[in-house]
């Protein structure tokens, strides 16, 4: 092979691999991204399969420096990727709307991989005269069924399993039409003061309405807490409440608690701390965005009353709203 396509499609190939490396470990916090590595391949992890991908790759490379038809092989291989980053493409820009960053930059060094290979596989026909034209026309025919087949069989094999769905966050009643959303701050003191109203107003609405607690970051603190309260969320629903005070006592004293201390806190619930994914944390923390935007919400401490049926809507800010008879007025008022 020419010196020069070697050299850059090793340097293509070791950016592929790198790229899906990091896609592995979840890293890439963009909404795309999240979305992006939820879908399976035949069931398989998309990132992982990108690693054994470039793996094979690699191996193929290594074996083309001395043999011409491994070389062929990996015109192939990359011919075939290439068509399955054409469905990749289109989940990110139509179905997803939009776009992860290494998934993108995968796809860039496969493409270009594709263009680099396909230019050498054209140049040495020019320079080899024992490359006929019935040998040529075959194997560039070859390459576009590879490209097709990509597409097809990726198109027709990645999907979003039930089990990658968004992990349950939501408390009371899971079948009610009356949605209620919380919007606290962890640091805030005006929820501080509002708390004993909200907890007043869950235990009487918890047979009766859905309760979504959402974490509105106001104080940049507020983070700190944001893990352990989407886990306590998750595994934790029948003690919640008294989670969610004990979470709310240590803020008081401590804006930023290390694991050991949180432990501590919730020790006497006898609750052991389970620590959720980058994922999670960062799919759920989407989804909150989403609500405070879809509720037009920009101060804490924020209720929201909603009932989905009728389309009704109350919104609640601040402590001074936030009393358990004027909650109970709002909710009875949408339903």
């Amino acid at each position: 092979m020419n010196k020069f396509f070697t050299i850059i499609t090793a340097i293509l190939i070791l950016c592929g691999m790198v790229l899906s490396i990091l896609s592995l470990t979840d890293l890439c916090n963009f909404g795309g991204c999240t979305d992006a590595h939820q879908y399976r391949f035949f069931g398989f992890s998309i990132p992982l399969l990108g690693i054994i991908y470039f793996g094979l790759m690699i191996i193929l490379f290594i074996l083309s420096l001395r043999f011409s038809m491994a070389n062929f092989i990996l015109i192939l291989l990359i011919a075939g990727g290439a068509g399955g980053e054409l469905t990749m493409l289109h989940l990110q820009k139509d179905v997803i709307q939009a776009w992860c960053p290494l998934c993108v930059g995968i796809a860039i060094a496969v493409y270009l991989l594709l263009i680099i290979k396909t230019f050498e596989f054209l140049l040495l026909r020019r320079r080899s005269p024992s490359m006929k034209e019935q040998n040529f026309i075959p194997k560039f025919l070859m390459i576009i069924l590879a490209i097709i087949t990509g597409f097809i069989v990726s198109f027709s094999g990645i999907s979003k399993p039930e089990a990658a769905t968004q992990s349950n966050f939501t408390l009371g009643k899971q079948t009610s039409n009356l949605e209620i959303y919380v919007f606290s701050d962890w640091i805030c003191p005006i929820c501080f003061k509002a708390e004993p109203s909200i907890e007043a107003a869950y235990r009487q609405l918890e047979n009766r309405a859905k309760f979504i607690f959402v974490d509105k970051v106001i104080h940049p603190e507020a983070m700190n807490f944001v893990p352990y309260h989407l886990s306590f969320l998750i595994h934790e629903k029948q003690k919640y409440m008294p989670l969610r005070k004990a979470l709310l006592d240590l803020a008081r004293k401590n804006a930023n608690p290390t694991e050991e201390q949180v432990q501590a806190a919730i020790a006497p619930l006898k609750v052991h701390y389970r620590q959720l994914s980058f994922m999670e944390v960062t799919q759920i923390m989407n989804q909150f965005q989403a609500f405070a935007a879809e509720f037009q919400v920009t101060a804490t401490p924020t209720m929201v009353i909603l009932n989905r049926t009728n389309g009704k809507a109350r919104k609640l800010v601040g402590s001074a709203e936030l009393t358990p008879e004027n909650i109970m007025r709002n909710v009875n008022a949408v339903e």
